[in-house]
């Protein structure tokens, strides 16, 4: 049982949230084994020490600190979806592996973010991480424009290569950026397309636009495609 801990230390309080879980969901007792995560690489082996459906304590027997990766890092860029839709995305980009998710308004999104909606997500990608084994949370930025957004990606991420999705591209996995170990910044766009002075801009930064499926996908659908086949390859070439 994994369980999501802000500060691990030899004895760990959990927060109302994951001790109700462990307590009334999972119905654990004195004395039963859990692992911690605090999402920036550190994982924790322990018993339950004291227990409640507000208040758990866990004492951690070993604490392993893994740090986190400076190359080879997915940033998907995408636009805002409606409804339950971007959820979905984050759920399934953090069980892929994504290492950031910035929202982006480009000029034909239609769903507009809210900053407010981050700590949801947040939420999600930690229920996520849980499920999946992850130990490290993506990060969360947004919402902001196409150009600023590209802007604050381009100057986190100084070495990276930038695809996106362009139904005319070339092959994704014909792309050597996605062997060579680069950090990769995923573009996706809203359904409507980007725009022509939005791919100019792309272009004029090295972009590299390629497609990912022969048919029209939505944004959820081409952001976690074009994540599952950048994430598979990165993987198969790390073994």
């Amino acid at each position: 049982m994994r369980f999501f801990c802000e500060s691990i230390d030899t004895e760990s309080v959990l927060d109302p949230v994951e001790s109700h879980h462990l307590c009334r969901v999972l119905r654990a007792q004195k004395g039963t084994p859990v692992e911690l995560f605090d999402g920036k690489g550190t994982l924790a082996e322990g018993i339950v020490e004291q227990i409640d459906k507000k208040h758990a304590v866990i004492r951690n027997q070993t604490i392993t600190q893994t740090p986190p990766p400076t190359s080879g890092r997915v940033i998907l860029a995408v636009s805002f979806a409606k409804g339950q839709r971007f959820d979905w995305l984050v759920e399934k980009c953090t069980e892929l592996g994504v290492d950031h998710i910035a929202g982006v308004q480009f000029e034909r999104t239609v769903k507009l973010g809210k900053e407010t909606a981050m700590e949801r997500y947040r939420k999600i990608s930690i229920t996520a991480a849980k499920q999946c084994g992850r130990l490290f949370l993506p990060a969360f930025t947004g919402p902001a424009k196409f150009e600023a957004a590209l802007d604050l990606l381009k100057d986190q991420y100084p070495h990276s290569q930038i695809l996106y999705g362009e139904p005319a591209g070339g092959g994704l996995l014909d792309q050597p950026e996605i062997k060579d170990g680069s950090d990769l910044i995923i573009i996706v766009g809203p359904e409507g397309g980007l725009t022509e002075d939005e791919k100019t801009r792309l272009v004029k930064d090295g972009a590299s636009g390629v497609s990912v499926n022969r048919n029209i996908l939505r944004i959820e659908t081409a952001a976690v495609a074009f994540c599952a086949t950048i994430c598979a390859t990165i993987c198969s070439t790390q073994r």
